[in-house]
């Protein structure tokens, strides 16, 4: 049974199922022993940039940025975002229902650790998985999609919010590795859906309603098919079409 060092200046015991959970609660257990010093508790302050309302703020704000301003770029970078984020939040809340975990910040304060399907309903009881983490991993990769000049900034943002989620007692490195797991799923998921509706609305071959806008595609990024521009198209097609009506006309005396 693994003993850890909790607030209640004894070892507390701890039964866990595996020698793999054994590890993971321990190392949580140690990487948040200074928990409630000031400089973490502004490090997990600052972490909530990645909770689910601020992300929902930073999409919809990106969104109608975009389509007020007719940058469809931007509409469509928040839209995704916005999608994504929403999936992943959808899954993150499914599992903390139906495997209910205590924090590590429990296990250190009260010196309780319990793992239980379909337990208790209250945030204490919702370490697994890290919805913080499983947002913000969903937000950069769909910015990244759009922006792929953000995508060093957005990811190591992600990253440091998952990061910080161990030191201030909130979750298990496993809680963040499947946060970050959800995240990827849910944006690629998101990904492919935009794909398929490309696909779908491309009746034509010209205009891509769905279609992901990118840089130094020209006119086509704004829903015009490359061909329509192309110099000397249209006009070659007029030529050609009074070429073949000339051809009818009878000899001029």
């Amino acid at each position: 049974m693994l003993s850890v060092d909790t607030d209640l200046s004894r070892a507390t015991p701890v039964d866990t199922g595996s020698s793999v959970e054994a590890a993971d609660v321990a190392l949580a257990a140690h990487l948040a022993k200074n928990k409630d010093d000031p400089a973490v508790r502004t490090v997990g302050a600052l972490s909530e940039v990645g909770d689910q309302w601020p992300l929902v703020a930073l999409s919809g704000a990106l969104l109608a940025s975009g389509a007020f301003t007719g940058d469809r770029r931007a509409a469509w970078a928040g839209t995704r975002m916005l999608a994504s984020l929403v999936l992943a939040t959808a899954i993150k809340t499914g599992l903390k229902n139906l495997v209910a975990r205590t924090r590590p910040n429990v296990l250190l304060d009260e010196g309780r650790y319990d793992v239980e399907l379909f337990g208790p309903d209250g945030g204490a009881w919702h370490s697994f998985p890290s919805g913080h983490t499983a947002g913000s991993v969903a937000v950069a990769r769909a910015v990244g999609r759009v922006y792929p000049s953000a995508r060093p900034a957005a990811y190591v943002s992600a990253a440091a919010v998952a990061l910080a989620q161990i030191p201030r007692g909130a979750h298990y490195p496993s809680d963040v590795a499947a946060g970050a797991l959800i995240g990827l799923v849910a944006e690629v998921a998101i990904d492919r859906l935009a794909r398929r509706l490309a696909d779908k609305n491309d009746l034509d071959g010209r205009r891509r309603v769905f279609e992901e806008p990118s840089e130094g595609r020209g006119r086509s990024a704004a829903g015009i098919h490359p061909q329509d521009s192309a110099p000397g198209r249209s006009g070659a097609r007029e030529v050609t079409a009074a070429t073949a009506g000339r051809g009818s006309l009878p000899p001029r005396p």
